[in-house]
């Protein structure tokens, strides 16, 4: 799921063997159809857009947005998990390129929509994947943008309470500790830094939308409605929105 070079060692590269769940149909496509859903509610008719995948892994998402798309790219560097997209997603609309997203040779303003979920924490420069996609949109493509808060209790990458909360020196140690990795490798922002993040950008945020009717965006595995989980979530988001664990937005290219 990575697409940025020049990270240490080999852990970008090899992303989907330390998480096989990249493999796993039931939970790609419905974390697919969540995107989809959002954008479709976004922009209407995806027919005749062009969209491009940053992070395809094993390509079971972007599998997913061709069947709403004109055309769809999926780009990552991890060879294996490409390989796997290539072998069994063959469709005329799809296409897959392993590749870091600054080598790619892809155009500038050559696409209506990106997809960037769950990626700005793994890459070396979170700035520079920003500028990328800024460049890859057309005036007014829109990027949906989905981002882990850096204040979630568990961090979701190694399952460790309050870990993305320290500083390097000590979230190193803690994950030597706990885990059989030598380094805390992502890098998680609060909710004011992701804003900056985003600059470039006209946000809309769909984050409350969705804990408002998440069945509507595919997203009961998150919040099922009409329990009593959901009307606290619902109560409450507004009020403590910035220790939301993620948040979902579309980037608008002005």
């Amino acid at each position: 799921m990575f697409i940025l070079k020049k990270m240490s060692d080999d852990y970008q590269h090899s992303f989907s063997e330390l998480m096989p769940s990249m493999f796993e149909s039931s939970i790609r496509i419905q974390k697919a159809n969540k995107t989809i859903n959002v954008l479709k509610d976004f922009l209407n008719d995806t027919s005749n857009l062009n969209l491009l995948d940053i992070g395809s892994s094993s390509g079971i998402m972007t599998n997913q947005y061709a069947k709403f798309f004109n055309n769809v790219i999926g780009l990552d560097l991890d060879a294996k998990a490409v390989n796997y997209a290539n072998e069994n997603f063959r469709e005329e609309n799809l296409k897959f390129i392993c590749s870091p997203i600054e080598e790619s040779n892809l155009p500038e303003n050559s696409f209506d929509v990106v997809t960037c979920s769950q990626i700005y924490e793994h890459v070396p420069s979170d700035k520079k994947l920003m500028d990328e996609i800024f460049k890859l949109l057309k005036p007014g493509g829109v990027c949906y943008f989905a981002a882990t808060n850096r204040f979630k209790i568990i961090e979701p990458h190694y399952k460790l309470p309050f870990l993305s909360f320290f500083p390097k020196s000590i979230a190193n140690r803690y994950i030597r500790i706990f885990t059989n990795h030598e380094k805390y490798y992502e890098n998680l922002k609060s909710l004011r830094n992701l804003k900056k993040l985003v600059f470039q950008f006209e946000i809309e945020d769909y984050t409350l939308k969705i804990i408002e009717n998440p069945s509507k965006f595919s997203a009961d595995e998150m919040l099922k409605e009409n329990t009593l989980k959901y009307y606290l979530v619902n109560m409450i988001s507004r009020t403590v929105y910035f220790l939301i664990p993620t948040y979902i937005w579309i980037l608008r290219k002005p």
